[in-house]
Parts: C-alpha cells; sequence; structure tokens
C-alpha cells in the first residue's frame, strides 16, 4: 500500500471515491466473465453497494467543500496504487477480488485513525467494515478451485464434506 502521511480530508475523500470507482468496474467486468448466475448475482450485488459507497462519499465531499464532483481526475499519488486488475481467469478474478477489498479496508482503517474529525473517522470505520462484510461475502460464496458449472451452495456443501471427511481420516463413500 502506498504511504499514506499527510493526508487532507478532501483527499482522503477523493482516494476513497476513485477506489469504489475501481472496485465497481472490477466486479462489473468479473461479473461478465463469470457464466454462472449465482455467481453473477453476487458480484453485481457488491458492485452495487461499492455504487452506493461512492455516492455516500462524494455527499460528504460536498457537504465538507461545498462542491460537487463531476469527474475525478486523481494523479498517481491519489490513487490506491495497490489495486489488482481484473484477469480472464476466474480463479484469479476471485482472489484478486478479496486482495482489493483487503487493501481498501486497510487504506479505509489508515485514514479512520489519522482524521481529526470524528464524523470523517467514523465514515472510514463504517466503510471498512462494509470492506470486511465483502471479503466475509466473497470468503463464504467461492470456494477454491472454482467450479462455476455448478450452484455456489452445492459447491460449498462437497467442500464441508471433504473437509470433515479429511478431518476424521474416514473412508467415504460418497
Amino acid at each position: 500500500m502506498n504511504k499514506i502521511g499527510i493526508l487532507s480530508s478532501l483527499d482522503a475523500l477523493k482516494m476513497a471515491i476513485q477506489c469504489e470507482m475501481d472496485m465497481k468496474t472490477y466486479y462489473e467486468k468479473a461479473a461478465a466473465l463469470i457464466k454462472n448466475d449465482d455467481a453473477t448475482a453476487i458480484l453485481l450485488g457488491l458492485a452495487e453497494k461499492e455504487e452506493s459507497h461512492r455516492v455516500q462519499l462524494i455527499r460528504k465531499y460536498s457537504s465538507i467543500c461545498g462542491k460537487k464532483i463531476l469527474y475525478l481526475n486523481l494523479g498517481k499519488k491519489h490513487k490506491l496504487g495497490t489495486l489488482v486488475p481484473c484477469s480472464e481467469d476466474p480463479n484469479e478474478v476471485i482472489r484478486n477480488a478479496k486482495k482489493n477489498e483487503s487493501e481498501i479496508r486497510n487504506f479505509f482503517i489508515t485514514v479512520s485513525r489519522r482524521m481529526y474529525e470524528s464524523d470523517m473517522r467514523q465514515l472510514f470505520r463504517d466503510l471498512a467494515l462494509e470492506e470486511e462484510q465483502h471479503i466475509v461475502l466473497l470468503e463464504s460464496s467461492f470456494c477454491e478451485p472454482l467450479n462455476l458449472e455448478q450452484p455456489l451452495v452445492q459447491q460449498h456443501e462437497e467442500s464441508v464434506y471433504r473437509e470433515v471427511a479429511a478431518a476424521k481420516n474416514v473412508n467415504s463413500t460418497w
């Protein structure tokens, strides 16, 4: 992650808005790549959440400076340079989504600790918690290796059965 030194509230909000825009785009590309209806619904749901975060951050930005953000054009120093772009491999897409969510969560936690205003600290803590929920959703919905030819719930059940059988060290007949 980029070093976060002195960061104004407005710069932090701009960076957060950019992160949310990047992740929305990431999830939309990932949903187009994966042909499983359940997986697509999960990814598009995450894209919607990222959009709602972006709108929330834009409102906060406007309330602080009185300006509307019509177009966000940030230089490299205002972007989170550690986000991984969407690849063509579904397994990589999910792995990288978890990494990206983790990076953004860590950024939000760091920013929340450096803000003087209590409402800004709370905003970034809340966003970090939401990013953590995204990670949990991704981890609970997608078991590796992905087999997107069957429903996700069936994949999860089968992986649980394998884990139980391995833990008990028992030969199973199912």
